[in-house]
Formats: C-alpha cells, sequence, structure tokens
C-alpha cells in the first residue's frame, strides 16, 4: 500500500518539462501504481512496462535525477520502493 499517496498522483507540470516520451510513460505508469494502492517497485513497473529492462532502468535512474521519484526503503523482501516526490521538488 502507498501510504504517501493523498488524491490522484498524477501533476500535469510532468507535459511541460521537455522530457522524452519513455520518460513521461513510466511516470504515468508510476502514477497508475501509487492510485492503484501498490508500492512501486521494479518489479511492479516491470510487468506493466512495455520496454525492455534497460530502458526501465534508464528511465528509473531519469525520473530519480529529477527529483520525480525519490527513495522509500525497501520492501520485505528487500527490493528498493520508489515514492512520488512533491512536484515543487521536481528539477
Amino acid at each position: 500500500m502507498n501510504s504517501n499517496s493523498v488524491g490522484p498522483a498524477m501533476r500535469q507540470k510532468i507535459f511541460s518539462m521537455n522530457l522524452g516520451v519513455e520518460t513521461v510513460s513510466l511516470y504515468l505508469l508510476c502514477c497508475a501504481v501509487a492510485d492503484a494502492g501498490a508500492a512501486i517497485t521494479r518489479k511492479t513497473l516491470e510487468g506493466k512496462w512495455n520496454g525492455n529492462r534497460t530502458t526501465l532502468e534508464q528511465e528509473l535512474r531519469r525520473l530519480e535525477s529529477r527529483n520525480i521519484l525519490g527513495s522509500d526503503g525497501e520492501n520485505s523482501q528487500g527490493e528498493p520502493v520508489f515514492r512520488m516526490m512533491d512536484e515543487k521538488k521536481w528539477r
């Protein structure tokens, strides 16, 4: 369960940041996972991501570097969990 989510996760600002289609697509996928109440992990994303694992990893790093996604520790399986960052902190 994503306890950090209050209301829909998607923010319109993502469309004005001149990000690539794959980056925005991954952001929207993360929003859908968060809105469904699931933790944002590589495993939850892999099952829904249309691209390959390399592209998924690349786009995750891009979202993290822009401070759109942040680390939220690990789940009980030791897998990293991501959280949606406040849009005021995006770069």
